[in-house]
């Protein structure tokens, strides 16, 4: 039976403390294991990057485990560009894995604009999952998928959309929820990772303009957050957001834009008795330097 499938990272918030009905005694003799993850996303590469630029990157297989980056690779979706982003993470010699953003989603090729970042051995998941087990043993499901507007209302925020714009973006988020949901089913791991493009909260969206939510995510992405339980979630898009943020359920979610954090974004999750802690709850957050 997988650790983590149920479990919830435990950080300081009124709305995690309740008690969860997940308890696995592991042996005293069994070391904690840590999970160290990276997270960067709106990198928007228009060309060639010197990887030294972004703070963190080059330094990043010292500190994390694994490096997930949350869509906007691309400025344009241009396949020079994605060939740019691609050399770059290329340069961080750790598994990379990517969920494509609104940016990426303006090229005009997009099988050729994948297959030239998994030519770098880089995973896109688009409504997929994938595995990995690190060398500690800690085996680390990831789900992802682009996300979409839609807004919050009623659950968040103000409802700043009209009905016909709405009907839209309602079929999108829709497919888009609905892929991010099998692929987090699918996961049975010692630690379930959500990754996409668009904010699954408000919570995260800070000085961003509430006139704009509609337009940086969706409260649909929220609920199959609650329904499914990972321990953390990832996004970008709000650059003019906050870091930290929960869905209603309590689930903690990350905005790790590269102007809202500056770098390389790490948390680290330590298993214990079968939960996964947020050592995040100890100090701020690390960020490779």
């Amino acid at each position: 039976m997988a650790i983590g499938h149920r479990s919830r990272i435990r950080y300081p918030s009124p709305i995690m403390e309740k008690s969860f009905a997940h308890e696995r005694v592991w042996p005293l003799s069994r070391p904690p294991l840590r999970v160290r993850i990276a997270a960067i996303g709106d990198l928007h590469v228009r060309g060639s990057v010197d990887i030294q630029t972004i703070p963190g990157l080059l330094n990043v297989k010292d500190c994390a485990d694994l490096l997930i980056v949350v869509g906007d690779l691309t400025e344009n979706g241009r396949i020079i560009e994605a060939e740019a982003a691609a050399e770059l993470l290329a340069g961080v010699l750790l598994p990379v894995l990517v969920v494509l953003g609104n940016h990426d989603l303006r090229t005009l090729r997009r099988t050729a604009f994948r297959r030239v970042l998994e030519r770098s051995a880089i995973e896109v998941l688009d409504g997929g999952a994938t595995t990995i087990r690190l060398t500690n043993g800690a085996l680390v499901g990831i789900a992802g998928a682009t996300g979409s507007g839609g807004g919050f209302w009623p659950v968040e925020g103000p409802d700043a959309l009209h009905n016909g714009t709405f009907k839209g973006l309602a079929v999108r988020s829709a497919r888009e929820s609905a892929a991010l949901e099998r692929g987090l089913n699918e996961l049975e791991t010692d630690v379930r990772i959500a990754a996409m493009h668009y904010a699954p909260t408000a919570t995260t969206l800070g000085r961003e303009p509430v006139e704009k939510y509609w337009m940086l995510g969706n409260s649909d992405l929220g609920a199959v957050i609650d329904r499914t339980s990972p321990d953390i979630v990832v996004h970008g898009h709000a650059h003019l957001g906050t870091l930290k943020g929960y869905t209603p359920g309590g689930v903690p979610v990350r905005n790790v834009a590269l102007p809202v954090v500056g770098g390389v974004h790490v948390e680290t999750l330590e298993l214990r008795s079968g939960h996964a802690i947020g050592l995040a709850e100890y100090g701020t957050p690390a960020r490779c330097r």
